[in-house]
């Protein structure tokens, strides 16, 4: 049997409990609340919730000759939705793995 790559470990640790997919729902709801209410308090609050990896993107250039909308904008627009993806993967699997530990750690107690 193939040993499993490390992106599918990756992916398996941020899904296989509840409590790291209840983290991705909530990153995906505050992400659609951006979408739906920009001028709201709670735009950002993707940002906040995927630090400290998420924050990382805010040093990028990519402000001067973005704002006209053209080619330059949907790349950095495709970027950043990506390492916002990206972050909120590897902020769910470290509360995958850090579940899993304590799950694993009062199992090895209780026996």
């Amino acid at each position: 049997m193939p040993k499993d790559s490390r992106p599918r470990r990756l992916l398996a640790l941020a899904t296989d409990n509840w409590l790291a997919r209840g983290y991705l729902g909530v990153c995906a709801a505050s992400l659609g609340a951006a979408f739906l209410f920009p001028e709201s308090l709670f735009a950002s609050a993707h940002l906040l919730l995927t630090a400290p990896l998420s924050t990382m993107v805010m040093v990028l250039p990519f402000g001067p000759g973005t704002e006209g909308g053209g080619p330059a904008q949907t790349l950095a627009l495709a970027f950043s939705a990506g390492w916002l993806l990206l972050s909120a993967l590897v902020n769910a699997a470290a509360v995958g793995a850090l579940s899993r530990h304590i799950r694993d750690s009062r199992a090895a107690r209780h026996a």
